[in-house]
């Protein structure tokens, strides 16, 4: 099975998201559809239900620890990968907390036996797939307040319609943890 952790979109902010788009002329590509709409923490890829229960543990066990909380993104810019040809909406900046459980889920991956992650991290929702140019600037940036508050362990499903995300685990993050004086 292949999967990934991920955070989900509450289905408001999906709307948001499809609707600001569905509203940005000329893009080429296959639009992703709203359902779809996800950020990637850590890709896992393929993996066995063993090792895939054991890993589910480890995300247990870090969780436990509280070292990690909900948090808040804006969704203010867009960008456009040529090799992939990916063209994608995510927060010009993030929160540190964050990038730390996107390390940590994928060291926790790496650990139960996915392949390494190179990639550097950037929060996004892939918009469209398969852009064959880029596309132009937006003529208004979106402004998507995205608040979350639970970690996905997600299924890719290839189906006649294509893929689709289908959520296999999920944790509630805790409040964000206090910093210290």
């Amino acid at each position: 099975m292949r999967t990934f952790f991920g955070l989900e979109l509450p289905a408001d902010v999906a709307v948001q998201v499809a609707d600001w788009r569905d509203r940005q002329p000329g893009v080429t590509g296959r639009a992703v559809p709203p359902a779809n709409f996800h950020i990637t923490l850590a890709f896992i890829g393929e993996i066995a239900p063993g090792p895939l229960e054991r890993l589910c543990q480890a995300v247990d066990d870090w969780l436990e620890q509280g070292r990690v909380g909900t948090g808040e993104l804006l969704l203010d810019r867009t960008g456009y990968w040529p090799r992939p040809g990916i063209y994608w909406l995510g927060p010009g900046n993030w929160p540190e907390p964050l990038s730390q459980m996107a390390r940590k889920l994928r060291h926790l991956a790496t650990s139960a036996g996915a392949r390494r992650d190179r990639n550097p991290f950037q929060p996004h929702i892939t918009l469209y797939r398969n852009c064959s140019t880029p596309p132009a600037a937006p003529a208004t940036l979106p402004s998507i307040p995205l608040r979350y508050r639970d970690l996905t362990l997600f299924e890719s499903r290839q189906g006649r319609s294509g893929v689709s995300y289908h959520p296999l685990q999920q944790w509630e993050l805790p409040p964000p943890v206090p910093r210290k004086p």
